[in-house]
């Protein structure tokens, strides 16, 4: 009796390694499929490289507009716009863009509101963009 049951035992531990050993090697087949396929899933992020140009367009027509609107009065104003031109183009040497930025304000007046008309272009070998846009000082 003790044959039969010290097989039983055996029997029952060798389907135990086996459950063991074939788990053990599913888990890394998907392990290794899992990492195989994931290249593949990585999200594409080249597109915020090729859009820096219009990113950095719309952000100096925002500030262009900050500027403007922060100015206390005209002489300010155009002291500011003045500042900021300089900014722009120092910018644009370091980033080895193209920009042409040129501005031109209206007569001032307090009453009436002064008109700073805004042309900008932004050249490279990825984009162009240009544009021009108007704000209203005070």
């Amino acid at each position: 009796m003790r044959n039969s049951s010290s097989s039983n035992l055996t029997a029952r531990t060798r389907k135990g390694q086996f459950f063991v050993l074939t788990t053990l090697a599913v888990v890394t087949i998907l392990f290794f499929v899992g990492r195989w396929v994931s290249p593949s899933n990585q999200p594409d992020t080249s597109y915020i490289v090729k859009s820096d140009e219009l990113s950095t367009f719309d952000n100096i027509k925002e500030k262009a507009s900050v500027v403007v609107k922060s100015s206390e009065d005209c002489n300010t104003l155009n002291y500011n716009a003045q500042e900021y031109k300089k900014f722009v183009d120092n910018f644009a040497k370091e980033k080895n863009y193209r920009i042409d930025f040129a501005y031109s304000i209206s007569p001032c007046s307090d009453e009436l509101g002064t008109i700073v008309e805004f042309t900008l272009r932004i050249q490279s070998d990825r984009a162009d963009a240009k544009g021009t846009f108007f704000v209203v000082w005070p």
